[in-house]
């Protein structure tokens, strides 16, 4: 009998490991894989653009990691739960009993139905493989297409610029990262790519790729324009990822939104039967409804509250905000919260303050500029989301910051009021989170003064 089993070897089902390892020692804790590396799946685009130097460095044998920490590791891949009888069974005929179990069964690419999609030289990129793959195959290319507009496309769309690729990126929507950001920012990543000569198609989609055994071209369809046919030597799908929720669904868990339903125990709607990471569904922190936070420290948060839980601890997942930075090339963006058409869609009436400042003193050698946007609820004035962009390693930072005020429901004269340090090599000498919030404040006086003078 083991007093935890863990399927999955990702972020989500070793840090429950781990987590677990750590809140009972006496536990007898067993991790189920079907890869023998741990690795960060978001490190990956960064190894294929050259700024890390190999694959090794970014991941690690699992055994070896559980060998450490006193938990057994099995290389091999669950395919049957018995929720009533409590076991797992393995693909090789392993037959492992469990008084809990954490499913941490990750997610898997979307393939778009496209005609051609099964030809040589078409990737996706979620695992290690994957990443090895596409780093062989570029060798041989001088051209590559991506298909797809959010984190994953734009990334390795820089990365096989850098390689020296001939690089197109084609997104079906009007703009770029069009869930994760407002158009004025998608519209900053969007001059960044092309000024580095990456070439943009919105508003399309591929219809078709042509080739014999090995893609050498697509056809594309443009909104309100003649279809067009692009050659490319190569193509990575960036179209999105699924739960893998089959393992779950085949043992009688209720599904939610296309994932596994939790609560904030992170138990699933069978008893001891808790999940964990991109499997899963998560609740907004501003709204308090479900939805999907497939991101790498969603899946941490979430790996540690369901390895405390599985082994009689108590932790719990408040929500997500479903913070987020990227950097493109030397341009930083970061959003957390709602984005102003969030806020349209959930009907919530917003006050949004704006300001431009520079990563240190303006007179400084080498300052740079960053933009910032604070999203406020204009009927109780608090912080419901944030973006910024700029340079200099001072997104994350300001994006972190701007999270932690949303958990503590911050109002606008709060961050106006934001006691800050400043020297100018580092800082300038007006907090830009500051000037953001005082020109929130100037709006919301008008907005007040404007509803005095209509009655």
């Amino acid at each position: 009998m083991h007093d935890l089993v863990i399927i999955g070897g990702g972020a989500a089902g070793l840090t429950a490991a781990l987590t677990a390892r750590k809140v009972n020692w006496n536990a007898n804790i067993t991790l189920i894989s079907d890869e023998e590396l741990h690795y960060s799946p978001c490190a990956l685009p960064f190894v294929i653009a050259g700024e890390i130097d190999g694959f090794d460095k970014i991941s690690e044998s699992l055994v070896k990691i559980c060998e450490e920490n006193d938990i057994e590791c099995i290389i091999d891949k669950a395919i049957d739960i018995d929720v009533v009888d409590k076991w797992v069974e393995t693909e090789k005929g392993e037959r492992l009993e469990y008084t809990s179990l954490i499913l941490a069964t990750g997610a898997k690419p979307i393939i778009p139905r496209i005609n051609g999609i099964e030809k040589r030289g078409i990737f996706t990129l979620k695992t290690l493989e994957d990443a090895k793959r596409i780093d062989e195959y570029i060798e041989k290319c001088k051209r590559a297409l991506v298909v797809g507009g959010s984190a994953i496309g734009v990334e390795i769309a820089v990365a096989f610029k850098k390689r020296g690729l001939d690089v197109t990126l084609v997104e079906i929507c009007d703009r770029l990262f069009s869930r994760a950001f407002d158009r004025d920012f998608s519209e900053e990543i969007e001059k960044k790519l092309r000024d580095n000569g990456i070439r943009i198609l919105t508003n399309s989609k591929v219809k078709s790729f042509f080739g014999e055994s090995r893609v050498r071209g697509a056809e594309i369809i443009i909104q309100d324009k003649e279809p067009m046919e692009l050659e490319t030597d190569m193509v990575v799908l960036g179209t999105g990822v699924r739960a893998n929720i089959e393992l779950a669904e085949k043992a009688g868990l209720k599904i939610e939104h296309n994932a596994i339903k939790v609560n904030g125990l992170m138990a699933t709607s069978v008893k001891n039967i808790f999940a964990a990471g991109d499997c899963t569904h998560s609740l907004s922190l501003v709204t308090s409804k479900p939805m999907l936070s497939q991101l790498g420290t969603t899946a941490i948060r979430q790996g540690k509250v369901a390895g405390t839980n599985a082994v009689g601890g108590y932790a719990t997942m408040e929500g997500v905000l479903n913070s987020l930075i990227v950097k493109i090339f030397d341009l930083e963006v970061g959003r957390t919260g709602l984005t102003e058409e969030d806020c349209k869609y959930e009907e919530i009436e917003t006050i949004v303050g704006k300001a431009k400042t520079t990563t240190r003193a303006e007179y400084f050698p080498n300052s740079k500029e960053i933009k910032i946007k604070l999203i406020f609820n204009a009927l109780n004035r608090r912080l419901v989301g944030a973006q910024v962009v700029g340079y200099g390693n001072k997104v994350s930072g300001m994006i972190d910051l701007l999270a932690f005020a949303i958990q503590r429901y911050a109002k606008i004269e709060e961050l106006k009021n934001l006691k800050y340090c400043y020297t100018p090599p580092l800082s300038p000498a007006e907090h830009g989170i500051v000037t953001a919030a005082e020109n929130a404040h100037r709006k919301l006086m008008r907005y007040i003064e404007s509803r005095k003078r209509s009655f």
